[in-house]
């Protein structure tokens, strides 16, 4: 296997067939070829939230990607450790009250047997910023 440079390579390289699909798919609202990618017991969490199987996850993809006409531009690639992590700037039809802009979220794949086994989608925040703390009410 070739290894790319990783200055060098275009986030699509690092990504993948899988990966890139992903992507495309989502950018042209193509809920049919997004369930396709997944894996048939896969699990999805999207900011916190569970999402179990194909079932689940095509409820998912028909209501928060194409029906709010979600869409992202990747502005980094990487693999670690067999994962696929994109970070990408986010966009679309859905209530951005109270969040950054750009909106930019991670996107973290397991695959299995080219698909997707495993997807985590989380809002990334500044370097810079501080850690939320949450206290329970006493």
């Amino acid at each position: 296997m070739v290894e790319r440079n990783p200055r060098t390579a275009t986030w699509r390289d690092i990504a993948g067939n899988v990966g890139a699909s992903f992507v495309d798919a989502v950018n042209a609202c193509d809920a049919d070829r997004l369930i396709d990618l997944f894996v048939q017991d896969a699990y999805l969490n999207d900011q916190l939230r569970d999402f179990w199987g194909k079932d689940a996850i095509s409820r998912w993809i028909r209501d928060e990607i194409v029906g709010e006409r979600f869409c992202m531009n990747v502005i980094d690639a990487r693999s670690h450790f067999g994962d696929l992590i994109l970070r990408a700037e986010v966009g679309g039809d859905f209530e951005k009250t109270g969040l950054p802009s750009p909106l930019i979220l991670s996107f973290i794949f397991s695959f299995f047997d080219d698909k997707i086994a495993r997807l985590l989608i989380l809002l990334n925040r500044p370097d810079e910023a501080e850690p939320e703390i949450r206290i329970g009410a006493e």
